[in-house]
């Protein structure tokens, strides 16, 4: 009895963290805007689906009355992601006080109040901002890069923005789009003691028209980061690469790669959608590409070029 009992409690775990095709996840995003759940803070990592597959996993291995040791080595795995994560999150740098302002105000804000007064198409969760790990990644990045003139697809808070504003010479700038008013007022109300503030431009709009407007006037960006409406992906990494938006030797990051575990779950209602973003980038040769399995996946792409060099 007891070994059918370690099977099943087995089966459950793999199928928690490995297939974990269960469990719910956000919703998508308006055009410029943000709506999937995503990223961690420093308080509260983002609750991926392999997370909560888990979570439910040990509640029924409980309920289902398993042996106390099986039970206890399955929590000690969740343990064990838990701290590796708290340890994650503690082997990176801090972010700045204004971020850590950023941060608070996002978690306080009054998120119904701004949907009920018509500000926001939909209320808002405060999970949706990049937080310190990914922050301080985009901050590193830019800094490497030597980006001078940053694209962002989804401002939300402001939070990614600055981080990567923070990495910008003097003469810099970032422009971010964003499809709602008030987030950009509530953005820049934010940031203002800041002094890197003055390198961020917000643009209101649909980001499609407007970048189909950048692309017209021949602008170019060292380096573009998408965390927007996912509907809009495929047409932004066309725009990018195909339409030269993006500098040469620049680089593209594109947020929510996982789309909240629809891509390696086939079940999902979309899945397809997450498969026709990997192929689009996939399916141009001359593109490099590297997933990150930070929050909710970071796609990283690059010109083959600039990441294979000539040997002779």
């Amino acid at each position: 009895m007891i070994a059918v009992v370690v099977v099943v409690v087995v089966v459950v775990v793999v199928v928690a963290v490995v297939s974990n095709c269960g469990g719910g996840g956000g919703g998508g995003s308006g055009s410029s805007g943000r709506c999937s759940s995503r990223s961690s803070n420093t308080k509260m990592s983002f609750k991926s689906r392999p997370d909560r597959e888990l979570e439910e996993g040990i509640a029924q291995a409980k309920a289902a009355g398993v042996a106390p040791e099986v039970l206890e080595k399955i929590t000690s795995a969740r343990d064990m992601f838990q701290r590796r994560e708290e340890f994650t999150i503690e082997a990176t740098s801090d972010p700045s006080e204004t971020l850590v302002k950023i941060e608070q105000k996002t978690y306080s804000h009054d998120w119904q109040g701004f949907y009920d007064q018509g500000k926001i198409p939909w209320v808002y969760k405060p999970v949706m901002y990049s937080g310190k790990l990914e922050g301080q990644f985009l901050k590193s990045l830019v800094s490497i890069q030597g980006a001078k003139r940053i694209l962002e697809v989804g401002l939300f808070t402001g939070y990614g923005a600055l981080s990567m504003a923070e990495a910008l010479p003097a003469d810099g700038e970032l422009v971010s789009l964003e499809i709602c008013e008030s987030l950009k007022d509530l953005a820049a109300d934010l940031a203002k003691d800041s002094p890197h503030a003055k390198k961020i431009r917000v643009e209101v709009g649909p980001a499609l028209e407007t970048v189909k407007k950048m692309t017209q006037a021949g602008e170019k960006f060292d380096m573009i980061f998408l965390d927007g409406d996912k509907k809009d992906y495929i047409d932004l990494v066309k725009a990018a690469f195909d339409d030269n938006l993006l500098s040469e030797g620049g680089t593209l990051l594109i947020d929510n790669a996982y789309v909240i575990g629809a891509a390696y779950c086939p079940s999902d209602k979309n899945h397809a959608m997450a498969m026709e973003l990997l192929e689009t980038v996939r399916s141009r040769k001359h593109l490099h590409r590297v997933m990150l399995p930070m929050n909710d996946g970071v796609l990283m792409v690059r010109r083959m070029k600039d990441v294979e060099r000539d040997a002779s």
